[in-house]
């Protein structure tokens, strides 16, 4: 499991030794498609990381809607805060696809990291950007509409990739549309009237799940960035 927790965002650079204490706080848990990890207001045994597949971590309003918080890929972790935010979990965690998880048990983490700081200062700088990312996804919500926010999602996958360039940029959506709309805070008919709003801008062009950037000085526009 050493060379899974290598990989992970939260244990990166850490070297065997570090590991190996790690080994005594974790366990491997296969997921199944649909499955429910834990559900909000759940008591906290324990933080994941995603080894495999992939686990989306939302919120239901009480209106019924569902806002999606996250969604995890290989080498993610999640519920970390949790572990020292009252021992709940603050939202609801399931899985999309089937796949694998590494479960780091809360109790035998906790003691481990009182004998390492090195591995609390790397915890706390995971949940300072996972703070960060948090205020963003509220500020998005409350300040801005759909078409700034699809720009802004496409922008995050360009610069997170490396992307940026002066000639047209293809994407691949991950996510089906009814996802996206709500990682996005809208319903899939309105985020579809943003799609067709930024096609007829000259934005982007869509085909499926493939999307072409066609100008990206606009797209930083429509992002309110320029």
């Amino acid at each position: 499991m050493i060379k899974h927790l290598k990989k992970s965002k939260l244990f990166s650079g850490f070297d065997d030794a570090a590991l190996e204490q790690m080994l005594n706080a974790v366990s491997m848990k296969t997921i199944s498609k649909g499955e429910i990890i834990f559900y909000e207001k759940d008591p906290v045994p324990a933080f994941f990381i995603t080894v495999s597949g992939r686990v989306k971590i939302y919120k239901i309003s009480p209106e019924g809607k569902e806002q999606i918080l996250m969604i995890t890929s290989e080498g993610e972790s999640f519920a970390e805060a949790a572990m020292f935010g009252g021992g709940k979990y603050p939202a609801t965690a399931q899985a999309m696809t089937d796949g694998k998880l590494l479960v780091i048990h809360r109790d035998r983490f906790i003691s481990i990291i009182e004998r390492n700081p090195s591995i609390a200062m790397n915890l706390i700088a995971r949940l300072s950007q996972l703070l960060h990312k948090l205020n963003k996804l509220v500020e998005e919500l409350s300040l801005t509409d759909i078409n700034t926010r699809l720009a802004h999602y496409f922008i995050n996958i360009i610069e997170e990739n490396s992307m940026q360039d002066n000639n047209p940029i293809m994407l691949t959506l991950s996510e089906k549309k009814t996802i996206l709309a709500s990682q996005l805070g809208t319903i899939p008919e309105t985020l579809s009237r943003s799609f067709k709003k930024l096609t007829k801008e000259k934005v982007i062009t869509v085909n499926g799940a493939e999307i072409e950037i066609l100008d990206l000085d606009k797209l930083y526009k429509f992002a309110g960035e320029l």
